[in-house]
């Protein structure tokens, strides 16, 4: 068994990890070619089947096969097989003369889709220009903790690359984090794994049809899981929506679209990356569609589910299709109040999110709410490793299993590990109560410093013949502008003098094109081919004309630079310290109401509850969910109760007390 600090996810971030536990990684494909045409690379791979697990991460990552990065944006599918317990077979060979016929026999083995991503245009790599080359490689990570009861014992591990030009490589590895997860699930059900193509509406939906499940005594939650893109000439370019129907009534309606394409992590590439497209953009991964259905389903019975798309006339000549997969997830149990860390965007050194970093201003997060009730409110601490710890209070509204992107204050870097730079991200107090489950609250990123710049610079623009599209400012690290241009003049040299006191800025730049819904920079390829607009190009130089940044004239809809000036990142003074907000630990009147103390505790710590509880169930766990204690105890009213803890190591824990099914959960630390 291998104990590593893993480094986006979240508990997953997508490139980031928390303190964890014990963590097994499987790998299946290792730099496996992606052959055309559309082809499957199927591995079978043994996982463990005696453990639990906290988290389970997926990580794809793309690179370049033999002999190139394709030019072209093509489909990969990540899938889990396993064995039905019935045969297959093919035909062998057969003998005309004596009638007999020899036969293939295999085992039938089914394949659920996990994760999809869509290939880069990759000329630029093919090209060994613009920044890339032919070791190029890229991460993607799938939380895949719902579907720990396919990734036992045997599984085939499937690639699906739907491409038509031998290009991309990949690598498959499954981060296994031991604990218990934060639900139980009960039941996945399988509702569509398909490519259908449209034609009209009712064509659609006599391929699409319900889907009747029966629902797991005990189920108290459920969830639809949709991995869903759109193809073809209008089905790729044109939003339209999805809907959901459950028991024949719609219960969920959704735009089928991605409208960020121009800010992508991989960029420039060659191809049209900036058009946004239904619900992907080329080079990133699908996101899923989380959808909870718990008041839609009841134990015990069965629940028709039903996936259907808007009614439209396709043009003559026109095609559309869409690749779905979709899961109905059963749960036992699931925490009234659970909000996790999902991913750290910035500040980051993981690729996915290049476009934000490196920064030195607003840190930015991303929160999940994993609780049976609605998130209205939460706690964010936030550090980085040598430094002091910063707070913030997010409010808001977040229904399960949604997440909100947040952007933090600036704060202060001061006492930064230069050698080792970790930023943390810690979340807490959903809805002002303790959290119930705290294995996913707490992620750390490593990241990499801005540049530092001259105090005074010029920003050396050429504008191309649209400068109607394109404005710029600078913003200092209290979010003031310092400098903001608009109304520049067509296909001319702009020079602006920029002075600036010492500290954090913020240099973004903005290009906006009405014709393709989204920006297509100074400069790009389609454009100049067509006539459509000229070349400009940007970068910040010193009197002499020396360089300090040449920025890429092809950058889509978003330049994003942030920088110092006068010292590096933490070396600026210490800031005024953060208080740290109040809250009293009691949850909600229909939970167990106790206390811990003396806290921090030593060798032991008492257990005090306002009411007498017989056979009360305590259990002491770690950060991950590893149970260190766990008894049945008799607690009277207001007398209190010793537990011991000699044996346990020094460390943060959460107590648990479970009695006539209501459940709360206390924080202690434990020293020595």
């Amino acid at each position: 068994m291998k104990n590593v600090l893993l480094t986006t996810f979240c508990f997953l971030v997508i490139g980031t990890f928390a303190n964890v536990g014990d963590t097994t990684i499987v790998t299946s494909h290792i730099n496996t070619n992606l052959n055309s045409p559309p082809s499957n690379d199927d591995l079978w791979v043994t996982f463990p089947n005696t453990k639990t697990w906290s988290k389970i991460i997926m990580k794809f990552t793309l690179g370049c096969g033999t002999p190139n990065c394709s030019g072209w944006d093509y489909t990969v599918n990540t899938s889990l097989g396993k064995k039905t317990g019935f045969l297959d077979s093919t035909i062998a060979s057969i003998d005309t003369v004596a009638h007999d016929t020899v036969w293939n026999k295999f085992d039938q083995v089914k394949y659920n889709e996990v994760g999809r991503l869509i290939t880069p245009y990759g000329t630029y790599m093919a090209q060994q220009s613009n920044g890339f080359n032919k070791q190029w490689t890229h991460p993607y990570y799938y939380d895949l903790t719902d579907y720990a009861g396919m990734l036992k014992d045997s599984v085939s591990v499937r690639i699906h690359y739907d491409g038509w030009t031998d290009a991309f490589s990949g690598k498959v590895e499954f981060i296994m984090i031991e604990g218990n997860p934060s639900r139980t699930v009960l039941q996945v059900n399988e509702l569509y794994n398909q490519y259908i193509n449209y034609s009209d509406g009712p064509s659609f939906e006599s391929v699409a049809t319900a889907k009747t499940i029966a629902i797991p005594t005990g189920t108290t939650t459920a969830k639809l899981n949709l991995i869903m893109t759109g193809h073809g000439s209008t089905g790729e370019f044109t939003p339209y929506n999805y809907h959901i129907k459950v028991n024949g009534v719609e219960v969920v309606s959704r735009l089928l679209w991605k409208g960020d394409c121009g800010i992508n992590a991989i960029s420039p590439q060659g191809g049209t990356w900036i058009f946004n497209r239904a619900n992907w953009c080329p080079g990133e991964k699908i996101n899923v569609f989380e959808l909870d259905l718990s008041s839609y389903i009841t134990a015990g019975q069965t629940a028709s589910i039903d996936l259907d798309m808007d009614d439209f006339v396709l043009a003559s000549g026109e095609t559309a299709g869409y690749g779905i997969a979709s899961y109905l997830i059963c749960y036992g149990s699931q925490k009234n109040n659970d909000v996790a860390m999902e991913e750290i965007i910035a500040p980051s050194s993981d690729k996915p999110y290049l476009h934000f970093n490196p920064i030195c201003s607003n840190p930015i997060v991303s929160i999940k709410n994993i609780g049976k009730n609605n998130l209205t409110a939460c706690d964010i601490a936030y550090w980085v490793k040598g430094g002091n710890k910063c707070y913030y209070q997010w409010q808001g509204q977040l229904k399960p299993f949604q997440t909100a992107r947040v952007v933090l204050p600036s704060f202060d870097w001061s006492g930064m590990d230069t050698s080792d730079r970790q930023f943390f991200a810690e979340v807490s107090w959903p809805n002002g109560v303790t959290d119930e489950f705290s294995a996913n609250n707490l992620l750390y990123a490593k990241f990499n410093l801005p540049p530092l710049v001259d105090s005074v610079f010029v920003i050396n623009l050429k504008t191309n013949n649209h400068p109607e599209e394109n404005k710029y400012l600078i913003r200092n690290e209290n979010g003031d502008t310092v400098l903001f241009k608009t109304g520049l003049p067509v296909s001319k040299t702009v020079l602006d003098t920029v002075s600036l006191q010492p500290g954090c800025y913020t240099f973004d730049f903005y290009d906006y094109d009405a014709q393709w819904e989204g920006g297509d920079g100074l400069s790009w390829w389609l454009n100049t081919q067509q006539g459509l607009e000229s070349s400009g190009n940007l970068a910040f130089r010193r009197f002499n004309n020396t360089v300090i940044k040449i920025f890429t004239p092809d950058f889509g809809s978003n330049i994003h630079y942030e920088f110092t000036v006068g010292n590096l990142l933490g070396s600026f003074d210490p800031k005024a310290p953060c208080t740290e907000p109040i809250h009293t630990g009691i949850l909600s009147t229909n939970e167990v109401q106790f206390s811990v103390y003396p806290n921090p505790a030593t060798s032991s710590f008492f257990l005090k509850a306002g009411t007498t509880m017989n056979n009360a169930k305590v259990t002491l766990f770690d950060l991950v969910g590893n149970v260190l204690i766990n008894k049945k105890l008799s607690i009277l009213n207001s007398v209190p109760h010793e537990v011991k803890t000699d044996s346990i190591p020094t460390g943060t824990y959460f107590v648990e007390v479970e009695y006539q099914g209501q459940r709360s959960v206390q924080k202690i630390t434990i020293i020595r």
